[in-house]
């Protein structure tokens, strides 16, 4: 069996007040700041120590035991990118709409003619973020789990409204981000997922995705979106 798992960077990161922001990473190769800021780069998946990465980090070994897994990482700055990637520390982020404006006028768009979902997804397209999901998902993985907040969820809409036939698709979401998760079966993330874990919003997709992982033997038990909202849900 094959899975998929698309989660999203974070804010928190393990280099504290990294000096590489949008602009930088917008006039210069990765490499060439990796290469620049070599004491400050990491791989990706340990530059990212916001707590829904950690959760997904998790659900990532376990499923491993049972699958071969390809985890992908939505980064605002370089794209999508693998867990051992390395990267520079940071700060660029689809969150600051005043960063993602800028950064859609310096790839030759026209701000006012977009909203602030046209910008981030302009932005996007630039990055490679749904082509290179597209890519991912050619290799038709049995499973594709997706993990990603609502500004992330825009800049991979269109490849996740082209799911292969083959590939069962779930996301992780509140009702607010349900219109934008394209093929994908819905895993509700509301409020009473939250009540139901006692947890925070920011970590509660990758503590269910976790949870997911953890209740399952083998991947051929996922039969159905609501039998994943239940296993989400059981700690």
């Amino acid at each position: 069996m094959s899975v998929l798992v698309l989660s999203a960077c974070s804010g928190d990161k393990e280099i504290d007040d990294p000096e590489i922001v949008c602009d930088d990473i917008d006039s210069t190769s990765r490499s060439a700041l990796v290469d620049k800021y070599a004491e400050t780069s990491l791989p990706a998946e340990t530059l990212y120590t916001g707590d829904e990465h950690e959760y997904v980090k998790a659900a990532v070994d376990r499923f491993r035991e049972m699958a071969d897994v390809d985890w992908r990482i939505i980064s605002a700055g370089f794209g999508l990118v693998r867990p051992e990637t390395k990267l520079p520390a940071y700060e660029c982020t689809f969150n600051d709409d005043d960063a993602v404006r800028r950064r859609a006028v310096r790839f030759g768009y026209d701000s006012s003619d977009l909203t602030k979902a046209g910008r981030i997804q302009a932005v996007a397209e630039e990055l490679g973020i749904p082509r290179n999901i597209e890519k991912c998902l050619t290799d038709s993985p049995d499973v594709t789990f997706v993990v990603l907040g609502e500004e992330y969820l825009l800049s991979a809409e269109s490849a996740l409204s082209s799911i292969p036939d083959e590939t069962t698709a779930f996301a992780f979401a509140p009702k607010g981000t349900r219109d934008l998760i394209g093929d994908c079966q819905w895993i509700p993330s509301t409020e009473t997922e939250r009540e139901a874990l006692g947890t925070t919003w920011m970590r509660l997709k990758g503590r269910q995705l976790r949870n997911v992982a953890s209740n399952l033997t083998t991947i051929t038990e996922i039969q159905s979106g609501e039998d994943l909202r239940e296993l989400s849900i059981r700690e």
